[in-house]
């Protein structure tokens, strides 16, 4: 006798109800099951992983896309708009500071210091970080510098024979010096060359370079000046004498500039026997190289450069007479701002002013723009490479192979 095996209908619990009814697909899959893949409304958590397709990275890319847009359509308007500083003038102002409060001092050599058969010297110092430094023999300018960040200076200085009272200066940005410092005195032996003293003869020479040489020779527009002339151009030497020691000295210096502008420097020679060969130490091989000039006489000359690099330079003059005497004199100048040294690094901030529409990368949108898109598409491109060669899919395929 068979016995009949009546199933019971199986009941659904209310947690299994809560289940299917957690992975109905929302209405816009059934009207346009096209845009499914646009849902941007996280399934309800049940506890188990969400199935690819309801991810969403198109709808996302879309959004950026369309954000991008105005992104775009707003930076193309702001370029559109003239700019107000167009065919204007830019002025610039002088804004009045206190002069430096603590002057520049000579600690090397000492007071008292005495040499023979040696009239060019070292001279350095303390000074006020990045101010001029001016140093003076007798009152007359032979030699300046710029002070380091250490609070230093030192230069290369021609002494004259006899008695030498040097002084130090340092100025500020607006030529203004600090407070004088005690001097030192440095002696010569006048018996140099072959026991024949040698000087300057007339109290009228020495008045006329002394009247020559500008207490502070460095130029800064639209800043106070010691000289009488506000370019290197316009500077008037007089007349200079020849015989007695050979001279150099630098009367104009444009001291604060931009880089790749034409500078001019004034250089004025005399004393010694003519003609000159004027040896020119820029400091900068890759943009100055070593210049030297031929002068017939006496007198002033006017030498152009510029730099390419912002930095601190000190340039050297060296200067020898038919005699083989020889004169030394230096100073420094400060390049100021930013430059592309190549044409290559030109060509590349050309090519990001137009992308980002004339800002700096870190100024404008764009770059963080970018960064989104190709963020999402990562995900996208990681999410359907795992789809189509992840392990459940290779794990499905072994499963139909067998």
């Amino acid at each position: 006798m068979k016995t009949k095996i009546v199933k019971k209908p199986r009941v659904k619990s209310k947690k299994r109800s809560a289940l299917v009814s957690s992975k109905k697909v929302a209405p816009i899959k059934a009207y346009l099951p096209g845009l499914h893949q646009f849902r941007l409304v996280a399934h309800k958590h049940t506890g188990k992983l969400i199935h690819h397709r309801h991810t969403s990275h198109l709808a996302l890319f879309v959004i950026l896309l369309v954000v991008g847009f105005f992104i775009y359509a707003s930076s193309g308007f702001a370029l559109a708009t003239p700019d107000p500083s167009s065919g204007s003038v830019t002025v610039g102002a002088v804004v009045q500071v206190p002069p430096p409060t603590k002057g520049a001092t000579i600690t090397s050599p000492t007071n008292g210091y005495k040499v023979k058969d040696q009239i060019i010297i070292d001279v350095s110092g303390t000074c006020l970080e990045e101010m001029f430094v001016v140093v003076q023999d007798n009152g007359i300018t032979v030699g300046s510098a710029v002070c380091t960040n250490a609070g230093i200076f030192s230069m290369q200085i021609q002494l004259g024979f006899g008695e030498n009272v040097l002084t130090a200066l340092n100025y500020d940005n607006l030529n203004q010096p600090g407070p004088a410092t005690p001097s030192v005195t440095i002696t010569v032996d006048q018996t140099v060359f072959d026991n024949t003293p040698i000087s300057i003869t007339t109290t009228d020479t020495i008045e006329t370079v002394a009247a020559a040489i500008p207490d502070n020779p460095s130029i800064i527009p639209g800043a106070p000046s010691t000289a009488s002339y506000s370019s290197c151009d316009d500077y008037i030497p007089g007349n200079l004498p020849t015989g007695g020691p050979l001279h150099v000295s630098i009367v104009c210096v444009p001291r604060l500039f931009m880089p790749e502008l034409k500078q001019t420097m004034g250089v004025l020679v005399w004393g010694g026997t003519p003609p000159y060969a004027l040896y020119v130490n820029f400091g900068d091989a890759s943009n100055n190289e070593p210049t030297l000039i031929s002068l017939t006489g006496p007198g002033y000359k006017t030498i152009q450069f510029s730099y390419a690099v912002p930095n601190t330079y000190r340039i050297k003059f060296r200067l020898t007479d038919q005699t083989n005497q020889t004169a030394v004199v230096q100073t420094a100048v400060q390049v100021n701002g930013e430059t592309e040294p190549s044409s290559a690094s030109t060509a590349l901030k050309n090519f990001t002013n137009q992308i980002f529409g004339g800002k700096p990368w870190y100024e404008s949108p764009v770059p963080f723009y970018l960064l989104a898109i190709a963020i999402t598409l990562g995900f996208w491109g990681g999410d359907i490479f795992d789809r189509k060669y992840g392990a459940r899919t290779q794990h499905r395929r072994k499963k139909a192979r067998v």
